[in-house]
């Protein structure tokens, strides 16, 4: 395809000098899209060279581009806003498409307070090549691309929704060849201490979207019907992974793999059938698993199963209530010991400062972690744009100034905001105390309770 105009597209680097980076499934995907629709491009991968919008400007002062396109969460706002200023700097009259959450969740305050011209709203497989027709081949014009925003005469225009894939087997796995996977992979921490130093992790993502809707969580596929891959389609992915970039472990990258116990059975059968073994980790809710169900995990560990990953967020009933997770607690527990006894281990996650948050229910959710044997991610609500919880701190006066807001977000990890009646230094402090007796009475150390990098099981663990 002979094109006139030149494409760059930004990975960037959300945390400098990170211990563990995987390549960007989203970003792939949308780079398949564009290759395999015969448009050349360029790729600045912040990320895996682990350089700064600083970096970019060097970059950009000795290289025209004419379209560029960038994505990230938003809470990656302020990072998105810098990289559009630094492009328009060095290309004024370039067109700046920007994607993922940042754009989806926010599209007014993207394209009133950055430089961004385009938005890619939700799934941009399609919509990013119908966009660069429009652009490059005056194919169609802006207004007739479904799935994007972008302003023209100061009116913020939407494009019709774009309709998602319905079969995800019919555009494959990212092409992983554009990217520098050797980068990825060299220097990373293992994913937990008991992998070996010189693991070579990809990240699959076996579907798209989540059924449920917690009111604290925002993905660029909220409110559009959840998809999975074909168990066929994931099979030959484990034989592409393993034999063309020598996988040791695949980490599935999804809101939610498996919606119930079948999806786990299918997919259990069918990777019995691989010559090889190779570990890999996936996602369920809560209470996915029974005690009736601990041969199916036994089963899932001999065919490289190590991990499962889910979502404890809170103990206290009146706070899982809020946040919409219809979740019950015995359920949790009964699932953290079916695993135990498969010899799984259970990965969870953890969410402190939803406005009922008491020392009471801080004390129960790491009770919780202690009695389910598992030392948990953890982070402090961050309401993101498009939630219910967004909404509950604009309107009882906690987000004044949402672009000021956005810009201050970052990490979970990270103290932000607090909507609960306790004071924020008692409040903060109550949390890493429990963590540090948590982390004591299961016999581990970190350097920072928060912020702990690397799953280490308690010492007393069965599996």
């Amino acid at each position: 395809m002979q094109q006139n105009k030149k494409i760059l597209f930004i990975n960037p680097c959300l945390r400098l000098n990170a211990k563990r980076k995987f390549p960007p499934v989203g970003l792939a995907c949308i780079l398949k899209a564009v290759k395999n629709a015969g448009y050349e491009f360029d790729l600045y991968d912040m990320d895996a060279d682990n350089l700064t919008v600083d970096d970019l400007n060097d970059f950009l002062s000795g290289n025209h581009y004419d379209i560029f396109g960038v994505g990230a969460i938003v809470t990656a706002f302020r990072l998105i806003r810098d990289i559009a200023d630094i492009i328009k700097k060095h290309n004024s009259d370039a067109v700046v498409i920007a994607g993922n959450s940042v754009s989806t969740s926010i599209p007014e305050i993207l394209l009133k307070n950055t430089k961004v011209d385009i938005g890619v709203m939700g799934e941009g497989d399609v919509t990013i090549v119908e966009l660069l027709d429009s652009l490059i081949k005056n194919s169609m014009q802006l207004s007739e691309v479904d799935g994007i925003v972008f302003e023209e005469n100061s009116e913020i225009i939407h494009t019709n929704k774009r309709q998602v894939i319905q079969n995800l087997d019919e555009i494959g796995f990212p092409d992983w060849e554009i990217f520098n996977i050797k980068k990825y992979n060299e220097g990373m921490v293992r994913p937990v201490l008991e992998e070996a130093e010189e693991s070579v992790v990809f990240p699959l993502n076996s579907a798209r979207g989540c059924p449920f809707n917690c009111t604290f969580c925002y993905h660029v596929f909220k409110g559009d019907r959840y998809r999975r891959y074909s168990e066929e389609a994931i099979f030959n992915e484990f034989k592409r992974l393993y034999y063309e970039f020598h996988a040791t472990y695949i980490y599935f990258w999804d809101e939610l793999s498996f919606p119930n116990t079948q999806t786990a059975e299918r997919l259990v059968m069918k990777l019995e059938e691989l010559p090889f073994r190779i570990s890999w980790a996936a996602s369920s809710r809560g209470d996915l698993f029974s005690k009736n169900d601990v041969d199916l995990i036994r089963k899932m560990k001999s065919v490289g199963c190590k991990h499962i990953n889910f979502s404890i967020e809170n103990a206290s009933p009146e706070i899982l209530q809020a946040m919409n997770k219809r979740i019950n607690l015995d359920k949790i527990v009964e699932h953290c010991d079916a695993l135990h006894e498969g010899g799984l281990t259970p990965f969870t996650s953890i969410i402190f400062g939803y406005p009922q948050e008491t020392p009471e229910s801080i004390k129960m959710t790491i009770d919780m972690c202690d009695r389910c044997r598992i030392y948990p991610s953890v982070g402090f609500l961050q309401p993101l744009p498009g939630t219910p919880m967004y909404e509950y701190a604009k309107e009882n006066g906690f987000i004044t100034d949402e672009v000021e807001y956005l810009l201050q977000a970052g990490d979970r990890q990270d103290f932000h905001i607090n909507m609960t009646k306790i004071p924020s230094d008692e409040f903060y402090n109550m949390v890493v105390d429990g963590l540090k007796e948590l982390a004591a009475k299961m016999g581990l150390k970190f350097d920072n309770p928060l912020k702990t990098a690397v799953y280490q099981k308690p010492k007393d663990a069965k599996n």
